[in-house]
């Protein structure tokens, strides 16, 4: 894979399968790219106008598991000082890793695979999983919204739960937001509805906490 490097704006990864790690360094602008795995698998990648977009064709690849999707690896690497406009990732299978890196949009469209976001700040996020654990850590969040089918959320926030307007809901399993703790079919936990930023995570089965 061609690696591409220099100012960015934007951010588009439409993959089938595909583990993908997303990191910061010092700096700013696109750093580098970088794909380790089997040549059939292998994303094209073009950089035009400020906008990075990485997409993958689709092979038949689920015979061999798990491993199958995340032994092949997409790496894009960007400079902590960039402010993207948007960060999209659409992904059939794959664990997705995101460190560090600021957005205005951040979306995220999963089919199977796990989801770890780490020291980021996103103006407006949205995250939609059918099967796999969302973690979100050390991150700026204002306006952010989860979607699970099957899948365990995990949220530790850096602000004060205070200032978000809160709406947890799961059809079955368990509720935790700070000492408040909810469980059993069909639950939710609704905290304030004055404040401009908000945190909403809808799971139909798993548990959700949110710190």
């Amino acid at each position: 894979m061609e690696s591409f490097s220099g100012e960015i704006k934007s951010v588009k990864l439409d993959l089938k399968a595909c583990a993908v790690s997303i990191i910061a360094e010092e700096g700013t602008g696109l750093k580098g790219i970088e794909y380790t795995g089997d040549k059939k698998l292998e994303p094209d990648a073009v950089f035009a106008d400020g906008v990075l977009t990485v997409t993958q064709k689709p092979v038949g690849i689920f015979g061999g598991g798990i491993m199958a999707v995340n032994k092949p690896r997409l790496t894009v690497t960007l400079g902590k000082d960039t402010v993207l406009n948007y960060f999209d990732i659409i992904l059939r299978a794959g664990d997705v890793s995101v460190d560090g890196i600021t957005a205005d949009w951040f979306s995220e469209v999963i089919d199977a695979g796990n989801v770890t976001i780490s020291g980021c700040t996103f103006l407006k996020a949205e995250i939609n999983t059918k099967a796999g654990n969302t973690n979100i850590s050390k991150t700026n969040l204002n306006q952010t919204v989860i979607n699970a089918n099957a899948g365990n959320v995990q949220l530790d926030a850096i602000e004060d739960l205070g200032r978000y307007n809160i709406e947890c809901k799961v059809k079955t399993g368990t509720i935790k937001i700070a000492d408040e703790c909810s469980s059993g079919p069909n639950v939710s936990i609704v905290r304030g509805d004055e404040y401009p930023d908000f945190i909403k995570i809808n799971v139909k089965q798993g548990n959700v906490s949110v710190n």
